[in-house]
């Protein structure tokens, strides 16, 4: 039934790859104030024979290279990163990121060949585990789920389908080559939370009518110093142990872990009472400290999850916090419901939450 006596894993190019890193690591060192938390689990598994799917949830392009250069700082192995190719166009390019170690998946419109996408993107992540080699994957399938829907979207399960289909038929798969390892599978989620997304204008900007893609390489001309960035790397799933899951389910589950990795920032709060003070047409301002502390108040429950402010901060310091400059809230004003709405909804799982 299977066969990997043949098959490999391309190498990156060794020059292209390093000159790819050495701009990623500057970037993280010096356009970001990057705030890591990355769960012990990860290298202590990485010496007992393991492999890693990385999940994540998907805000920012940024988060193809900023994750990576986190994993690396931390001496842990960089997978190979799938990636949409609608976001690097022309074959030329397309073969130069894939000597970066990124491989492209197909983006398809047609029922037939959202099929033929997700066969494919099962057999190409079954390859990399089956070769002992990390991969990261954004199973939302696109940054703008928030921007378009005002949540977070659904798992597509093909790839926690390979990572089902390696465990169950493990035996099988290692009588094909001699060669292979016997690993232990794991799905490790993460995600990664901003004090300002370098494309949110972009985001916001783009209507449900009209659909703009952003190509990878317009990240240069976007390049500037974001902030607070927050890495958050969780507890490795075991496939083996969720073995009884379908692919659905599982996708589902490793969706809610993600979930649970979100940080509740100054931004996130102050733009969910903004939104709260707003009334009729009109931000009815002498409401926003009051909204700001009765959320804070809602949100208790999450305190460890509250980052550049504390459960006793005062509202007016709360604002003061932000980074004006960057964010559109020098001066609070109703043009910006947009803003505010994008920022906001990084957080509603929490609000429902609280609902239930």
């Amino acid at each position: 039934m299977y066969d990997f006596s043949n098959k490999k894993i391309d190498k990156r190019n060794k020059l292209i790859y390093s000159i790819a890193k050495l701009f990623a690591v500057w970037g993280y060192k010096h356009l970001a104030k990057p705030h890591e938390e990355i769960h012990d689990d990860l290298k202590k598994l990485k010496d007992k024979n393991s492999v890693f799917l990385y999940t994540g949830l998907h805000k920012s392009l940024w988060e193809t290279t900023g994750v990576l250069a986190s994993l690396y700082r931390n001496n842990l192995p960089i997978p190979f990163v799938g990636m949409g190719d609608n976001l690097v166009r022309g074959k030329f390019y397309q073969n130069l990121v894939k000597k970066t170690g990124v491989f492209l998946i197909k983006r398809a419109n047609v029922r037939r060949d959202i099929v033929k996408s997700a066969e494919s993107l099962k057999k190409s992540i079954l390859n990399f585990i089956v070769h002992n080699t990390d991969i990261l994957v954004f199973p939302e399938g696109t940054r703008k789920n928030i921007s378009r829907k005002g949540k977070y979207g659904d798992f597509f399960p093909a790839a926690f389908e390979a990572m089902l289909e390696y465990e169950k038929n493990k035996k099988e798969i290692l009588k094909s080559n001699k060669k292979l390892l016997d690993l232990q599978s794991y799905i490790v989620p993460f995600n990664v939370d901003y004090s300002k997304i370098r494309e949110d204008a972009e985001i916001i900007k783009e209507s449900k009518n009209t659909h703009h893609v952003l190509h990878i390489f317009d990240s240069f001309r976007m390049l500037k110093n974001l902030g607070d960035i927050y890495i958050t790397i969780g507890k490795p799933i075991s496939v083996s142990a969720n073995i009884k899951k379908n692919r659905k389910e599982l996708a589902k589950y490793t969706r809610e872990r993600c979930l649970d990795l979100v940080k509740i920032l100054p931004i996130n709060i102050v733009s969910r009472s903004i939104l709260d003070s707003y009334n009729k047409g009109k931000i009815e301002y002498k409401k926003l400290p009051y909204n700001i502390s009765k959320n804070i108040e809602k949100l208790e429950i999450y305190k460890d999850r509250f980052k550049g402010f504390s459960i006793k901060d005062k509202p007016q310091c709360i604002i003061d916090s932000l980074n004006r400059n960057e964010i559109k809230l020098k001066k609070i004003d109703a043009s910006n419901l947009a803003v505010y709405e994008l920022y906001s909804n990084y957080i509603l799982h929490y609000f429902e939450k609280q609902k239930e």
